[in-house]
């Protein structure tokens, strides 16, 4: 089998710098690297070089289209949390105002797939708050607040109407959404010792069905 043909004479092409290189592309490749890092190993830990390796990018490219690393993080955090938030959008478009229950279901179902897709958004948060400090707090008055808030208005609506249990309001949020998101954080557990992939689509759908329908029996008021 013939050898290539080579020029001698061409330019080397320098690492991580393709020709014609897509700027988005680059930017999501990235991201979606930088997320498993700072899951793993946290803001401290993570390394910005490591993060271009795994991305077969050169490591100018961060600072390029980035910056400094906390701006990276908080990079990150758009990028995970705006997949949530278009989610959560599409999937409450088109519902009826007048049914929480609907909203309810069509919450946990979105929280649940999106998790599923992007299962470093638990692991991210989690890191954030184990750790702390103006990190967490950014996080915290950026999404965290204003999702809380947004998950427990058809809770809020139930209880107006009488139609839900007589339980604390953030135990409800804790049981809807983090019920929804953490599992993902921990998927291994879940191959380990159930066989189990739950970023499938199908399985995440089916462990959507199951939470809901616990949900459904403990937040509602028995009639």
């Amino acid at each position: 089998m013939p050898l290539p043909h080579t020029d001698p004479q061409a330019p080397s092409r320098r690492p991580g710098r393709p020709a014609k290189a897509d700027p988005d592309q680059q930017r999501q490749q990235l991201l979606t690297v930088a997320a498993a890092h700072f899951v793993k190993s946290g803001f401290e830990g993570a390394s910005l070089r490591a993060i271009a390796s795994e991305a077969g990018l050169a490591h100018g490219l961060i600072r390029h289209y980035f910056g400094a690393k906390d701006a990276l993080w908080e990079a990150v955090a758009d990028y995970l949390f705006g997949q949530m938030q278009e989610a959560m959008v599409n999937a409450i478009a088109g519902l009826d105002a007048s049914d929480p229950v609907a909203r309810m279901e069509a919450q946990v179902r979105a929280t649940v797939r999106t998790s599923a897709r992007i299962p470093h958004l638990a692991g991210f948060v989690m890191q954030a708050g184990i750790a702390g400090g103006d990190r967490y707090d950014w996080l915290v008055e950026h999404y965290l607040r204003p999702a809380y808030q947004f998950s427990l208005e058809p809770f809020h609506q139930l209880r107006a109407e009488g139609r839900a249990a007589f339980i604390d309001p953030h135990f409800a949020f804790m049981l809807s959404t983090n019920a929804a998101i953490g599992p993902f954080a921990q998927a291994a557990n879940a191959r380990a010792l159930a066989g189990m992939e739950l970023t499938d689509p199908d399985t995440a759908d089916a462990y959507a069905d199951a939470l809901i329908a616990i949900l459904k029996h403990g937040v509602l008021r028995q009639s």
